[in-house]
């Protein structure tokens, strides 16, 4: 499925559902001129076929000890060690894993509480394989809305 397959008022569905997971089906149903029931019918089908994956909170991990956010590439001694990947990507620091094509074989965004713990999680890291690493200073954007322009327009 590709998002141009949605039609409006799922898009404006999903707008709504970015910007706040836990808007009601009523408050979708007014913001879409729908009713509500048809709105929770298509909510429902958009998770049964698979383009709502889930409902979450965005936490600001600076405020519950995780100040120090950086991308490490990293590239395994081996390649394609799987054991060696399972390490690295279960690491509690390791919030995202991305295989990647290029030099390295995954990206990682990860969250520590200070420029220590990232220090000993890269010696950890650097027993499977090799590292490089930025610290990330400013998030000028971040998890950016998919459907942000489609969110429907309030007519007085």
């Amino acid at each position: 499925m590709r998002r141009d397959d949605l039609d409006a008022k799922d898009r404006q569905i999903l707008a709504l559902l970015e910007i706040d997971g836990r808007k009601s089906t009523s408050e979708i149903a007014r913001a879409t001129h729908l009713s509500a029931p048809t709105v929770a019918e298509r909510i429902a089908r958009l998770r049964d076929i698979g383009v709502i994956k889930g409902f979450g909170v965005k936490i600001d991990a600076s405020k519950i000890g995780l100040p120090v956010s950086a991308v490490v590439e990293f590239q395994p001694r081996v390649s394609h060690d799987e054991e060696a990947i399972a390490a690295i990507v279960s690491h509690p620091a390791v919030r995202t894993a991305y295989r990647v094509t290029g030099k390295s074989f995954l990206v990682l965004l990860v969250r520590v509480p200070t420029s220590a713990a990232l220090q000993d999680m890269l010696a950890e890291f650097i027993r499977h394989g090799e590292t490089r690493t930025s610290l990330i200073l400013v998030t000028d954007a971040e998890d950016r809305p998919l459907f942000e322009d489609s969110l429907p327009t309030t007519q007085p």
